[in-house]
């Protein structure tokens, strides 16, 4: 059996049964986004799927052939060797829940470290798009598909983490990952309420401010509980506050996928507009469990 197989049996059963699922949140959140849009767009949606939708190809496709057996592979070759949790005789609802903790654990320090100098490189395409929509829940270049392995794929194998439970976990992560990026109005009072517990539009749309302190936050995917725990939530903002971008990229005319795919081994810009400023608020008097309206 090969290590890395991209047509093992798990896999299939996943494509069978995840991508249907996918599709059918990925319409419902284009259909709320168009319907009760949360923010202004300021860029043409057709300039911007199109871009979006360019760079989302290659990058499916390394999740799909590359990031997704590897993933695999490991946490069986784990089994195998029995490592981590399945050295332990845990009940079966505590040893799903350690799991599932455990790779949203994993999901938020990785993203905390895609905001590190090297991996930015990678990640700032993803956030230097001008508005934030569906779309950009795809927008993700191939090489931080191909850079997340060793970690989205080696921690869970070290704990000892079941490949089924990864995968059942991957299909919640890309369902949450288009749901917090949505253009969506949801009812303040609800949303206020499932911001106690899970990343929510508002809550990830902070997190894609052209002001860095703003961005330097709200790294959940899932939950936000690790926000909580690390001291990383920032709820306080007004939403008809938040510019979506990276000041340094404010230029459409350099989106182009040819650009875009480029990008990582352009230098590094500082955290400035183009006129030199660099974008800054007033902290707001708010305590921390509320969600500025």
């Amino acid at each position: 059996m090969r290590l890395f197989s991209t047509t093992a049996a798990l896999l299939r059963r996943f494509d069978r049964w995840a991508t249907p699922a996918l599709l059918v949140v990925g319409a419902a959140v284009l259909v709320g986004e168009t319907m009760r849009p949360l923010r202004r767009r300021t860029r043409p949606r057709a300039e911007r799927w199109s871009r979006n939708v360019g760079l989302a190809a290659p990058s499916l496709v390394g999740m799909r052939l590359a990031l997704l057996p590897a993933m695999v592979g490991l946490t069986q070759l784990a089994a195998r060797r029995r490592w981590g949790m399945h050295r332990l005789a845990l009940p079966g609802p505590v040893r799903l829940l350690a799991e599932l903790l455990v790779l949203d654990y994993v999901a938020y320090s990785w993203h905390r470290l895609l905001h590190a100098p090297f991996l930015w490189r990678f990640h700032r395409i993803h956030h230097i798009d001008l508005d934030m929509d569906l779309s950009t829940g795809w927008r993700f270049h191939a090489g931080e598909m191909l850079a997340s392995i060793p970690y989205r794929g080696g921690v869970p194998a070290l704990v000892g983490v079941r490949p089924v439970t990864l995968l059942l976990y991957e299909a919640v992560f890309e369902a949450c990952t288009a749901f917090h990026h949505a253009n969506l109005r949801l009812p303040f009072g609800l949303e206020r309420q499932l911001a106690r517990f899970m990343v929510t539009p508002r809550v990830h749309g902070i997190h894609h401010s052209v002001v860095q302190r703003e961005t330097q936050s709200n790294f959940g995917v899932v939950l936000s509980l690790w926000d909580r725990l690390h001291r990383t939530l920032r709820l306080n903002v007004p939403q008809q506050h938040v510019t979506i971008g990276v000041p340094a990229y404010a230029d459409a005319d350099e989106q182009t996928i040819r650009q875009l795919l480029k990008l990582p081994l352009a230098p590094r810009r500082s955290w400035a507009s183009l006129d030199g400023s660099v974008p800054k608020r007033e902290p707001q008097p708010l305590p921390v469990d509320e969600l500025a309206e």
